[in-house]
């Protein structure tokens, strides 16, 4: 993208390095607890089995190999403690002799980093750790940009009253709405795209594994600051979501209603590609998978091991984005899910793209998988119980989940909507 040049953003704080590789090491730790514990649990229960077929007369040996075996396991979790600490300060004593780096500026560093997020994002939320994302603006190489004036006039040298927020899925980050356009391997965008329709594009990065109501929140707030703080009245908003970042943009739209933003009134147009609206079917087997397996004993660790998925994960279910969606209702339900609509302000249009991995959209093995990851009725909102209304809906064939958000045909229908709200011929 070209819409602001990589040194206007804000420069790096001088301890970011440091801040990275605590971060990393909060990972080791995190991942050592996470992985030992249902092996663990596991290893036990298939001992106490067979101990007790051997009788009551083995019952000091399984007292000793049951204390054994905890021990050990416990000492790899201090070890995966001792190890993350020894990283974090480590990184601060190279810091001093200026040989760090920092970790998640490239493309495979953002993209680890975002993933850990997805999956335990909301225990690093709760942990307070350095490796958790924090909602935010990021410019094009993935630094972030902070909302308050003088920085958005540097970051933004040449500011248009249209902003077009770009908001990343599960495990994502803003670059999965980049594509390769030539065979230079010149990287080009969406916000490329919009940007030559006098849309400023604005970037964001957030925690997928915080719950989407959370981050709803957090943007809308972003938003707010962000209209204040423009160097330039703004008159129109537009949010485009990819996956779960359609979610966000329809709750960040709820929040900012419930909270009377400003920036509301501004919103035109919101854009949802492959958003699981009324649920992901993944989601759901992997709940059913960790009921089924707290069925055996000897099962039951990875059971448990399934349900520490992140709670944003678990608002894909259903497709949860206020905070009544899940507040009050067990997590591991199976058929309890959310059964009302949110309605957009008139002045806002709801646009639904949604893939389908057969040449022909309505196949009808297409329509039943979707794009692999989406069924189509969720990605248009069109189900037997939950209708999410959209002044436009595309189905686009042969394009698997992760094709949508750098497809050029994709690119081209937003453009279209943002312009015109016409459908792309």
């Amino acid at each position: 993208m070209n819409s602001h040049s990589d040194s206007t953003s804000l420069p790096a704080p001088k301890d970011r390095p440091v801040s990275d590789w605590r971060g990393l090491g909060d990972l080791v730790a995190l991942a050592t607890e996470r992985l030992t514990t249902p092996i663990e649990g596991m290893h036990r229960a298939i001992a106490v089995r067979w101990f007790g077929l051997a009788g009551p007369k083995v019952a000091p040996v399984r007292r000793s190999y049951l204390a054994l075996t905890a021990g050990i396991y416990g000492s790899v979790r201090i070890a995966g403690s001792i190890l993350g600490s020894v990283v974090g300060s480590g990184a601060q004593a190279a810091a001093r002799r200026n040989g760090l780096h920092p970790l998640w500026r490239s493309p495979f560093g953002s993209g680890v980093q975002a993933v850990a997020n997805a999956v335990w994002g909301d225990e690093l939320e709760h942990r307070r750790s350095d490796l958790r994302i924090e909602l935010g603006l990021r410019d094009t190489s993935g630094r972030p940009i902070g909302p308050d004036m003088d920085t958005l006039e540097r970051a933004f040298p040449k500011p248009s009253a249209r902003l077009v927020v770009l908001l990343h899925g599960l495990g994502e980050t803003e670059r999965c709405w980049q594509q390769d356009l030539d065979d230079d391997g010149v990287v080009r965008g969406l916000g490329d795209i919009l940007a030559a329709d006098s849309f400023t594009p604005l970037l964001v990065r957030y925690n997928t594994g915080r719950h989407v109501s959370d981050n709803g929140a957090a943007l809308a707030t972003l938003l707010e600051e962000i209209a204040d703080n423009w160097p330039v009245p703004v008159e129109e908003i537009a949010l485009v979501g990819n996956s779960m970042g359609g979610l966000v943009a329809r709750s960040s739209i709820h929040a900012g209603q419930t909270d009377r933003h400003g920036w509301v009134n501004a919103a035109r147009h919101l854009v949802a590609v492959g958003a699981p609206h009324l649920g992901a079917p993944l989601e759901k087997g992997v709940n059913v998978m960790s009921l089924g397996l707290r069925i055996s004993p000897e099962s039951r660790p990875l059971g448990d091991f399934l349900d520490q998925r992140s709670v944003g994960i678990k608002d894909l279910r259903f497709g949860a984005i206020r905070q009544e969606d899940w507040q009050g209702i067990d997590p591991a339900a199976l058929f309890d899910g959310i059964s009302s609509d949110l309605s957009l302000p008139v002045h806002v249009q709801q646009h639904f793209v949604a893939g389908v991995v057969t040449s022909e959209p309505t196949h009808p093995f297409g329509v039943l998988v979707g794009d692999l990851i989406v069924r189509t009725g969720s990605g248009t909102g069109r189900g037997r119980r939950r209708t999410i209304t959209a002044a436009e809906v595309r189905v686009i064939g042969k394009r698997r989940h992760s094709d949508l958000a750098g497809d050029p045909a994709v690119h081209e229908q937003v453009r279209s909507w943002l312009n015109t709200g016409v459908a792309a011929s």
